[in-house]
C-alpha cells in the first residue's frame, strides 16, 4: 500500500466564494466535492505533478493523469481545471476505523451535523474486511483536518 502525499500549491478553491453551499450556522462547506472548481483561475502551472490546495483539493498535471492511465491504475476521477490541470479524487471509499485509531471529532454543528475538526488519521486503521485494490486509489470515508481544508486520507 502506498500513500500519496503532496506539497501545498498556494491555491484556494472555496475561500471567500459566495456561490458555494455552506451551513448557515457554522459556515461549513456542505457539498465540497460537488462544487464548481473550474472557475478558479490558475495563473501558472503548479510546480509539482501533484499538489494540494489549502482547502484540500488534489491538483494534478496532465502528465500525472497520463501515467495513471497508462499504468492501468484505477479509482481516480479527474475534473478539468483552468491551466490544463485537473482536480483528482478517488472514486472508491473505504471505511476508516476511528474508534481503534482514537480519532477525535471536535465541535459538532447541531444544524448541519458536520465537525469543525477531525483529528487523528495516522497511522491509518481501516475497519476489518476493508480492502484496497492492488493497482488502485481509495480514500477514507472520513475527512480529516479543520474547516475547509478537510480531506480524506
Amino acid at each position: 500500500m502506498y500513500r500519496l502525499s503532496a506539497q501545498d500549491n498556494g491555491l484556494y478553491f472555496f475561500y471567500d466564494r459566495p456561490d458555494v453551499k455552506r451551513c448557515q450556522f457554522c459556515r461549513a462547506l456542505l457539498s465540497k466535492w460537488e462544487e464548481e472548481l473550474a472557475c478558479i483561475p490558475i495563473v501558472k502551472p503548479p510546480k509539482y505533478d501533484e499538489s494540494y490546495s489549502y482547502d484540500g483539493v488534489l491538483v494534478v498535471t496532465g502528465r500525472f493523469r497520463e501515467v495513471v492511465e497508462a499504468k492501468g491504475i484505477t479509482g481516480l476521477e479527474f475534473r478539468p481545471l483552468q491551466g490544463q490541470v485537473f482536480a483528482a479524487r478517488s472514486s472508491m471509499s473505504v471505511q476508516f476505523d476511528a474508534v481503534r485509531r482514537g480519532t477525535r471529532c471536535i465541535k459538532r454543528c447541531d444544524t448541519c451535523g458536520q465537525y469543525e475538526s477531525v483529528v487523528g488519521a495516522t497511522p491509518i486503521y481501516l475497519l476489518s474486511g476493508e480492502t484496497i485494490p492492488k493497482r488502485g486509489f481509495v480514500r477514507t470515508d472520513l475527512e480529516f483536518g479543520s474547516s475547509d481544508e478537510k480531506s480524506p486520507k
